[in-house]
């Protein structure tokens, strides 16, 4: 696309002014739209924009070396570009406006897909998992986007953010596209959204999980925090769905929302889309839906309450995108958990392991009831951190959790991050100690020992929750980031007792 239709398509919804310098191609053609200096690529638009940590703009000239043909940027590049520029104008947010450059360039790719996207404080993951494996199931050629990272045709990569930058994003829907696919379930997490990651995505459907503590650090207060994942739904057209949690806070913060809106829950009939859940003979559970989405039973794997709720909004979000009832329900019934999410490790172990990403109080309380629902008289302990530089008022309610809901809490490092590991652990220990009726308390800041040590005292039938980081392969320390998989020091654990 030549860079002056680029600059008439995006003044529809925003006036930008482009200046061309006398050097290079006036009207270049672009490629696609970049963020990121170091990935630039010959005909790229190199969209300068400032971040949290890094102004874009300081690597304007960098971006030209490699191949940038135009910047995108607010102005005020000194030396001016030698490429030339779009200038967002006053009153436009920069990056809203480079997500829709990076769509248009690639040719609105979200248009031809439908999109699920997934907001909430827990479940994102294992939702997104969810309707891949039922999508997949139903011949639905589909893909995911999110904290596991990128998944298509059987190929997985990482990704840095939970929600990547709008430049990745469209890339990979343009990817999935043009290779026949149909379908995209990804998650919008709080900064995703208020960093318009999405701008230029065209959703089709929306789920939120639920509302509970998390990233306050950075939205302030719970009511920005809602109002933050509130503009994934407000923004929605009409004709689109919206399935809400029975949450007076969530609902209060979508009013004005023109789209379809469905509340979702267990234990009351008369919610649109509603289900009642039981434990299954066989272990996991049982769950009975119901609503103007259609009925029926499915008996699933997964274990917990909160399984369940994720279950339920997976079939609304499958329902709306066309999967008939009956094969929505058998779909979510043979699909297997997301990785990292209450996942059995060394299941010949005669006690019981499990591996959680579990990193809020609110999730940690599922997980151990959950768990507790699971096997009722078992003994069960749990290892457990938080992580640094992330919201450190959820230390101590994360530490509360975990005394009130384990017989006993081994606490230690979670991803320190460039945070005294010391002081993370002081304040999660110190508000276990606080909780009313904690079991037994310990602490061990090395996490390897932790895992060995909690290991090392089970008995036979006893259940272990290794929780905070689940899937993530590596823990970081000092800014570094060092090869650590629960799954694999559980494993290893095992080993060195037989």
């Amino acid at each position: 696309m030549l860079l002056s239709r680029l600059a008439r398509t995006l003044s529809e919804s925003c006036t930008l002014a482009p200046s061309v310098t006398t050097s290079g191609q006036p009207d270049p053609e672009l490629r696609r739209a970049c963020f990121d200096s170091r990935q630039v690529q010959k005909g790229d638009l190199y969209c300068a924009l400032r971040g949290t940590r890094v102004d874009g703009r300081a690597y304007v000239a960098d971006a030209v070396r490699r191949g940038a043909a135009a910047v995108l940027s607010i102005g005020g590049l000194d030396p001016a570009p030698s490429v030339p520029e779009l200038r967002v104008q006053l009153g436009c947010e920069p990056a809203e406006v480079a997500g829709r450059a990076a769509a248009l360039l690639v040719g609105r790719p979200s248009e031809e897909l439908f999109i699920a996207a997934l907001t909430g404080t827990n479940g994102k993951s294992t939702v997104v998992d969810l309707l891949q494996q039922a999508w997949l199931a139903n011949g639905v050629a589909a893909a995911r986007v999110g904290t596991l990272g990128f998944c298509w045709q059987g190929q997985e990569r990482a990704g840095l953010n939970t929600t990547p930058c709008a430049d990745e994003v469209h890339g990979f829907l343009a990817e999935v596209r043009d290779q026949g696919g149909r379908a995209v379930a990804l998650e919008a997490s709080s900064h995703g959204i208020v960093q318009h990651r999405l701008a230029g995505v065209e959703v089709d459907a929306v789920g939120w999980t639920n509302l509970s503590h998390d990233h306050l650090d950075y939205h302030g207060d719970m009511e920005s925090y809602a109002a933050a994942k509130a503009q994934l739904v407000l923004g929605l057209p009409r004709g689109a769905t919206a399935f809400l949690p029975a949450d007076a806070r969530v609902h209060a913060a979508v009013r004005g929302a023109v789209c379809d809106q469905a509340v979702f829950g267990l234990d009351d009939d008369d919610l649109p889309l509603h289900g009642s859940v039981a434990l299954a003979e066989q272990g996991g559970l049982r769950l009975q839906v119901g609503g103007r989405y259609g009925s029926g039973v499915l008996e699933s794997r997964l274990v917990g309450r909160h399984n369940a709720e994720n279950l339920l909004l997976a079939f609304g979000l499958l329902r709306v995108s066309g999967i008939e009832t009956e094969r929505a329900l058998a779909a979510l019934a043979a699909a297997e958990g997301a990785p990292g999410r209450l996942q059995r490790v060394a299941p010949e172990f005669p006690a019981r392991l499990f591996v959680d990403y579990a990193h809020t109080p609110e999730a940690i309380t599922r997980a151990l009831e959950a768990l507790r629902a699971s096997y009722p008289q078992a003994r069960l302990g749990i290892v457990v951190g938080a992580g640094g530089d992330r919201d450190p008022v959820k230390r101590g309610p994360m530490g509360a959790a975990a005394a009130q809901g384990a017989d006993w809490c081994l606490f230690t490092s979670d991803n320190p991050r460039t945070e005294d590991p010391e002081q993370i652990l002081a304040a999660v220990v110190e508000g276990a100690r606080q909780a009313p009726g904690s079991g037994e308390l310990a602490a061990e800041v090395d996490r390897r020992a932790a895992i060995r040590q909690a290991v090392s005292r089970l008995e036979p039938g006893d259940v272990l929750l290794v929780a905070g980081k689940g899937h993530e392969p590596y823990q970081e320390i000092g800014g570094v980031r060092y090869d650590f998989d629960d799954r694999v020091e559980l494993a290893e654990a095992v080993a060195c007792l037989v």
